[in-house]
């Protein structure tokens, strides 16, 4: 009886170890970085290709501005190196995972951005225009290599990739926007500033930065005078809200809608179609030049 004990006793301990080694094998052997909501999510996957697993914290489809990390999702940040966040108030909401957890280095990546005022507040939506997202890139690099250094030429090289294609998207969105018919186009809200400001265009937004605020009647007649006035034959809409005045004021006037991504989330569809960043930055620049012309 005692050696037919002991033998199950050594099974047991055999399979405890063998259980315990296939979870170590499981746990990743790559730095874990976590990004605050998707353009910051694919630069840094551009960056870091296979060498970092980065997971983007904001689910498909979910608008980011109010986005609240639930108990689960502010554990899974705790096993992170890095955590990649725009800051300026667009994804305040990481202060605090930043005070609830202690083993990530929280990088604001908006450093050297010449920011947009709007009132109070800043616009945030920096990574509409190409210029303003070179200075993300670098600065995702920049954290990257000082997270971990022995992978460094590989995050440059990686970085030198990106930058070349975010320098021809720049080129791109100059030439094409810079002989349009007409410089102005209109938004439900202030997202594309930067866009506007870098590119030399007017934008006019129907309720301001918050895409959650009601249009005012007055607003909404000042735009419809606007388009009867200057002949405008497009307004745009954003994937990821769908609002009511928008197709008032088309139904009004007789312009057409038009999609401007803000690409602050993908949805499910666009991830079936494989959409990045930069493919959608492409459709955004077709859609205004087609409004311009």
């Amino acid at each position: 009886m005692k050696k037919l004990l002991s033998i199950f006793l050594a099974i047991s301990i055999l399979f405890s170890l063998t259980s315990c080694n296939t979870k170590i094998s499981k746990r990743p052997d790559k730095m874990i970085v976590y990004a605050s909501f998707y353009p910051l999510y694919d630069l840094t996957k551009k960056i870091a290709g296979d060498k970092a697993v980065v997971q983007n914290i904001i689910p498909p489809g979910v608008e980011p501005h109010d986005w609240e990390p639930t108990t689960r999702q502010v554990a899974d940040i705790e096993r992170a190196s890095v955590v990649i966040y725009l800051g300026l108030g667009m994804d305040s909401w990481i202060n605090k995972i930043e005070t609830s957890v202690s083993g990530p280095k929280f990088i604001n990546v908006s450093t050297g951005i010449n920011a947009i005022k709007v009132g109070n507040a800043v616009n945030p939506h920096v990574w509409l225009s190409p210029k303003e997202t070179q200075i993300l890139a670098k600065n995702i690099k920049d954290a990257l290599v000082n997270a971990d250094n022995k992978n460094a030429k590989y995050y440059e090289d990686n970085y030198k990739t990106l930058s070349s294609t975010l320098k021809q998207l720049d080129s791109e969105y100059t030439e094409k926007l810079k002989n349009t018919k007409t410089k102005t186009f209109i938004v439900y809200h202030s997202a594309f500033d930067y866009v506007a400001r870098d590119y030399g265009l007017n934008q006019v937004s129907i309720v301001g930065m918050s895409e959650e605020a009601e249009a005012s009647p007055a607003k909404v007649a000042e735009v419809i005078q606007l388009i009867k006035r200057e002949n405008i034959k497009y307004i745009f809409t954003e994937p990821l809200t769908s609002p009511k005045p928008i197709q008032s004021i088309a139904s009004e006037t007789g312009a057409k809608v038009l999609p401007l991504n803000t690409i602050e989330g993908l949805t499910k569809d666009e991830m079936n179609k494989g959409y990045d960043y930069i493919s959608l930055m492409r459709q955004n620049l077709d859609n205004l030049q087609k409004a311009l012309n």
